[in-house]
């Protein structure tokens, strides 16, 4: 038997080797972000892995580098991830309901429609008499806001062994407990908890938007909304 056809036998013959290959779905860049995405979404940031993101989508952990250069282009990755498909605002609605509304979209991993979407924003607040420089700054600050905030929520609220943020304050505590370092004192142990334990993810997250439409609203000497 000449070498070509041993090969050829071999990858016929042992298990269907080729054809499993040939069956093994082809990946990309967008899904490799994707299924990055859907895993953190799941799991928290913390238990995101090369290697595991891999198993997740049937393949060894290395081939993921011919799509993210690196497990921080990964993160970046995701980031982008989250701004792919979302809803253009609505006919007629608010300005200030518009960045809320993006805002949330974000922060809930919704994607977004890159360019055509920045532009139905931009064309919103020009309308209601932003400059586009102005809009741009606005748009840029909204944004960057609800894409740090979701990755903080879910470094934060989530890691890979405890699960989601607990509810009751004794649990709390005890999360608490482990973040802060075992020598902290007991002031320092009672200013985490009261940072970290009392701290309602949903209501800040608007209190920051908030305070920002606020800001806007007094820079054109309009009542806030």
């Amino acid at each position: 038997m000449t070498p070509r056809a041993a090969a050829a036998d071999t990858l016929t013959g042992a298990g269907g080797s080729a054809d499993r290959v040939a069956a093994r779905p082809r990946l990309t860049r967008e899904k490799v972000l994707k299924a990055a995405l859907e895993f953190v979404d799941a799991n928290g940031l913390a238990a995101l892995s090369m290697h595991k993101l891999g198993a997740e989508l049937g393949v060894q952990g290395m081939s993921l580098y011919s799509h993210v250069a690196s497990k921080d282009a990964l993160l970046d990755g995701i980031v982008e991830a989250m701004t792919w498909e979302a809803e253009m605002p609505a006919a007629g609605m608010d300005w200030r309901d518009a960045l809320r509304h993006l805002a949330r979209e974000i922060r809930g991993v919704m994607p977004v429609r890159r360019l055509e979407q920045v532009d139905a924003y931009v064309r919103l607040l020009m309308r209601e008499g932003f400059t586009e420089d102005r809009a741009m700054d606005v748009l840029r600050t909204v944004v960057v806001y609800a894409h740090g905030y979701a990755l903080v929520e879910a470094c934060f609220t989530r890691c890979a062994e405890c699960g989601p943020w607990p509810e009751d304050e004794l649990s709390q505590m005890r999360r608490v407990t482990e973040m802060v370092p075992r020598d902290a004192p007991d002031h320092l142990l009672r200013l985490a908890m009261l940072f970290c334990g009392r701290c309602d993810m949903d209501d800040q997250f608007s209190l920051g938007i908030d305070l920002m439409i606020r800001g806007l609203d007094c820079e054109n000497g309009e009542p806030a909304r």
